[in-house]
């Protein structure tokens, strides 16, 4: 009895045995040592695990050309001995029989031969078609308008640029020449009005002033002279001294002193030159 249930168990250890492969196979991946041949399909990258092959370390050879119909690529090596295991990714691009062997070499570039490793590569097209059938090109009708409408376009861009060029600067220069006629007996009436009425402020003083240094340095050609000087030379010109002492008269009478009647146009009236402009145009 004992020896029958020893056979038995020993029967049931070796059938085990003898499976585990297989199934360890079929999980992982195809190996070198259970099959001489292996199938994949193009396009579809095959596994090729634990590979033995003898000698020193092997490297993928590099693809470099796309015509070349199939491409090897090592992903881990494992030392055995003083051999190498190796796992191996095959991917084929056309349909075939390939030796995974011619697509490796020695990493220490000396001579490779080993026991060939076979794929075959089946087709997954039909056998008539040998490519993708070419999508329809379906032509659009904005496509024929394009080139017209970009023709329009550009010359319309140019138009408006030229316009911008040549007819806005005219309009700007005449508005330029309109904003310049202002003349200085303008520009001191309300300020002369103001000190005539006692009210005229420190502020509108400097102006007033300013005009007229600005009119007779323009008028007389004095240049940039310092104002003590310029003044002196102003009170000795029979024209430019009748608004400066009549401007003494208004900002230094004594208080409650009746004011002369003066006759403003004809005090402003050296000033009506336009050809004469202040900085301040």
């Amino acid at each position: 009895m004992i020896r029958i249930s020893f056979i038995l168990s020993l029967l049931l250890i070796l059938c085990t045995g003898g499976f585990i492969p297989a199934a360890m196979t079929q999980e992982g991946g195809a190996t070198a040592q259970n099959t001489t041949e292996l199938t994949t399909s193009v396009g579809f990258p095959l596994r090729i695990l634990q590979t033995k092959i003898a000698g020193s370390r092997l490297i993928a050879q590099p693809y470099t050309d796309r015509r070349v119909p199939a491409m090897v690529r090592i992903i881990e090596t494992f030392p055995h001995g003083s051999d190498f295991r190796y796992d191996i990714e095959f991917r084929g691009f056309e349909p075939g029989r390939f030796n995974v062997v011619d697509y490796l070499k020695r990493d220490d570039d000396s001579e490779f031969t080993s026991t060939p490793l076979w794929v075959n590569v089946e087709p997954i097209l039909a056998a008539d078609k040998v490519r993708p059938i070419p999508l329809p090109q379906n032509e659009s009708q904005f496509r024929s308008y394009y080139i017209p409408i970009l023709f329009v376009s550009g010359i319309v861009w140019l138009g408006g640029l030229l316009a911008i060029l040549f007819y806005g600067r005219g309009t700007l220069k005449k508005a330029s020449v309109i904003t310049k006629t202002t003349t200085p007996a303008e520009k001191m009436r309300p300020l002369v009005d103001a000190a005539i009425a006692g009210n005229l402020t420190p502020a509108q003083q400097a102006e007033l002033e300013r005009i007229l240094s600005e009119f007779w340095s323009t008028k007389l050609n004095l240049g940039h002279l310092p104002a003590d000087q310029l003044r002196s030379t102003l009170r000795e010109h029979p024209e430019a001294t009748k608004m400066l002492e009549q401007i003494d008269f208004w900002l230094h009478r004594p208080a409650g002193e009746a004011t002369q009647p003066v006759d403003v146009n004809a005090l402003l009236k050296p000033y009506q030159d336009q050809n004469i402009t202040n900085a301040s145009d």
